[in-house]
């Protein structure tokens, strides 16, 4: 269970840990930027409050993404909430179908891995919304030649209490840029040029990848390349964070 004592009166580890989370810049607000005022089950409304829900929900996020490049199945399966939903290239469902999902890649032998920055999170009461820097590698072959393919993109996560913990509600990302390198430099495959060029930039060696795969490659996904997208998915975000 949470303890969500008042900052004053907690054990000096947490009391310690808000006061690092304070001055690395984390700020307790509502999901106006204001500061929280209402009452939530489970919340004692102590100014620590929200500090401790963004470290839980940053924690949170980041257990589920090491859970999953580290094969541990049934813990990433315990950060996801029932209700949840995924919308990223290869995969548009429930969160439970994405973990299996994600272990059936693995056990074909895709190796793919992230690199995470450091997590933002908003808190709305029992709602959440974060946003996650990272570099995605996967290691493919092409021609039979090993290659890694490397994407920078951001994680944008939806999180929602249950039973007095935060699971993850929702996941969909914003595409930046990739690019396609071998392995092994003394081996390089032949790129076809003119259907690399069809696919949109943000996300074009991932398309020719995804093309390659029972994965077709989809236009639809948010990127800079789309700013409109971009626009449209961080407002249904914020929408959502704030709906009871």
């Amino acid at each position: 269970m949470p303890d969500d004592r008042p900052i004053s009166s907690t054990a000096p580890a947490r009391r310690g840990l808000l006061l690092a989370a304070v001055a690395a810049g984390i700020t307790a607000t509502s999901a106006e930027g204001q500061p929280r005022t209402g009452s939530t089950p489970g919340r004692t409304n102590e100014p620590d409050d929200d500090i401790l829900d963004q470290l839980r929900v940053a924690d949170l996020v980041q257990r589920e993404r090491t859970s999953r490049d580290a094969g541990q199945w049934d813990q990433m399966a315990a950060c996801w909430h029932p209700q949840s939903t995924v919308d990223v290239s290869w995969y548009n469902g429930d969160g439970a179908g994405f973990v299996a999902g994600s272990r059936r890649n693995a056990a074909s032998g895709r190796v793919s891995l992230h690199q995470l920055a450091p997590t933002i999170v908003r808190v709305a009461g029992g709602r959440a919304i974060a946003e996650t820097p990272c570099q995605l590698l996967s290691f493919v072959p092409v021609e039979s030649i090993d290659m890694c393919m490397t994407g920078a993109v951001r994680l944008l996560w939806r999180a929602q209490r249950q039973d007095r913990s935060w699971r993850i509600a929702g996941l969909r990302m914003i595409y930046i840029r990739d690019y396609l390198a071998p392995c092994d430099p003394s081996r390089v495959p032949m790129i076809d040029q003119a259907e690399l060029a069809g696919y949109r930039p943000s996300y074009r060696f991932l398309s020719y990848i995804l093309a390659r795969s029972p994965n077709r490659p989809r236009d639809d996904l948010p990127g800079i390349d789309r700013p409109e997208i971009v626009e449209a998915l961080r407002k249904a975000e914020a929408t959502w964070l704030t709906q009871v």
